[in-house]
């Protein structure tokens, strides 16, 4: 087929590599387009600069090509261009390596495994070097379980699990790792310390609850080596974690220099206690008290200050409208006889119970057997009644004057004032609604566990590795 005639005025349409841009590119390829686009003139020494014309084009030779290769400037696309990746604040916090011979079924050894867990959900990366392993998921928390030695003497089973540790910290961090931070539970725990401080200057935390001059006599030759071990990393730990009193007192009267290195642990508060699963029913029943009858417990002295005395003349009005409502105060103070006259005068010896001091576990479980812990206080008072109202997710009614900095009303306590009329509607608020009492027995329970459990203690060795605190 033969191609039509263009008329006068008709001009080919110009092709992809006729237009303006791709001239350019050809010529800036072919080396003979200057920086400014203008066209590079021939002078007579294409041939000797590698031009060689062919069909009214220019071409490169071989060496021209090799040489233009070298030379040729390499623009990326700006697609292809990636920022470097920013490090995470995750990825830069402190590591924390635990060091525990203690079984995990041991009080040492629970402590270091919810102090390991707490930390990890707080973000900090964990990793717990012990003897077995413990199926506990929790994502930054890695657990190396080392093994045990088969001997029968502990030192030389210490001195193994040492040896183990030590190398699996290696293994896991070549070379040892300034950031990283070296903790140590009892003297049975203590010797990787020594021995890995020295590779990078490590912060090391030595946590102590109770030292061999405790435990012993000291007349055996065992309890005289535990005893040089116990003096060592007294002397070499940057922090000194004193689980109890007593044991800092004989560390400081042994080791003075370490005084200046103690630091007194935060002791979660014991919610294990309160968790006893027990028939409130039967409890309720050794203060002859019916297993349905809504019960009100006070805990604390029969003074002005804690308001013992507000409860026994609030409870005419709440007998009106709950009949069984029973109240229990447990304590001793100046204001009994008084108030075992109002209880007299009142007619209310059927309601009120006086069981004097309770101490240990009848406690405990007379706080789970309890509908409402009640705080009538007219001035700030110990926060223990709190506490332990939270661990057994029960609610509070308490004055605003009982703990202004802890309790929030409507969210995890009813705040009323210590009046009689005020305490009345509190303590109805709360049985009248059964959805509030489980929100404040539930929301209590969260909050003492962000304030006074494990998670108080992780905060608090954040602090020791040199962590800002969070906000």
């Amino acid at each position: 087929m033969s191609t039509p005639a263009l008329s006068r005025n008709e001009q080919p349409a110009p092709s992809p590599s006729d237009s303006p841009l791709n001239e350019q590119k050809q010529a800036a390829e072919n080396g003979s387009l200057l920086a400014n686009g203008t066209s590079q003139t021939d002078n007579g020494h294409s041939a000797e600069n590698g031009h060689v014309a062919e069909n009214g084009r220019t071409k490169l030779n071989g060496t021209q090509v090799k040489r233009h290769q070298r030379r040729m400037t390499r623009i990326t696309p700006s697609s292809w261009i990636t920022t470097p990746s920013v490090k995470r604040a995750d990825e830069l916090r402190p590591v924390l390596a635990i060091f525990c011979w203690e079984h995990p079924d041991t009080p040492v050894g629970q402590s270091a495994l919810l102090t390991a867990a707490a930390l990890a959900r707080r973000r900090t990366t964990v990793h717990l070097f012990g003897r077995v392993t413990v199926p506990l998921n929790v994502p930054g928390l890695h657990i190396h379980a080392v093994g045990d030695s088969d001997s029968d003497d502990l030192l030389t089973r210490v001195q193994e699990f040492t040896s183990r540790a030590a190398n699996a910290f290696l293994h896991q961090f070549p070379g040892g790792s300034p950031h990283v931070t070296l903790m140590g539970y009892e003297w049975s725990g203590a010797g990787p310390l020594s021995l890995l401080r020295g590779l990078k200057n490590n912060r090391t935390i030595f946590s102590l609850r109770s030292l061999e001059r405790q435990r012993s006599d000291m007349t055996s030759e065992i309890s005289k080596h535990i005893n040089e071990l116990e003096c060592t990393i007294l002397r070499e730990a940057q922090v000194i974690l004193a689980q109890e009193p007593a044991a800092a007192e004989v560390a400081r009267f042994w080791v003075p220099e370490c005084a200046a290195r103690l630091t007194a642990a935060r002791q979660p508060f014991p919610v294990a206690q309160f968790n006893s699963k027990i028939d409130p029913g039967q409890v309720k029943a050794r203060y002859q008290v019916g297993p349905i009858d809504p019960t009100i417990l006070f805990v604390g002295d029969f003074n002005d200050r804690y308001g013992p005395d507000l409860l026994v003349k609030a409870m005419p009005a709440i007998l009106r409208n709950h009949p069984q409502a029973r109240l229990i105060l447990v304590g001793d103070g100046p204001l009994y006889w008084t108030m075992r006259v109002y209880s007299r005068y009142l007619l209310l010896d059927h309601a009120i119970r006086f069981p004097g001091s309770i101490v240990g576990q009848p406690m405990h479980e007379l706080v789970e057997a309890a509908d409402i812990i009640a705080l009538p206080s007219r001035d700030t008072t110990p926060w223990w009644p709190i506490q332990a109202a939270w661990a057994a997710s029960r609610p509070v009614v308490a004055t605003h004057k009982a703990a202004p900095n802890l309790l929030e009303h409507e969210r995890d306590s009813v705040l009323v004032y210590p009046v009689e009329q005020s305490l009345v509607w509190g303590i109805e608020r709360v049985l009248y609604d059964a959805d509030l009492r489980a929100t404040l027995g539930q929301n209590g329970r969260d909050k003492l566990e962000e304030r006074f459990g494990w998670n108080n203690v992780a905060e608090q060795i954040e602090e020791l590795m040199g962590i800002p605190a969070r906000r």
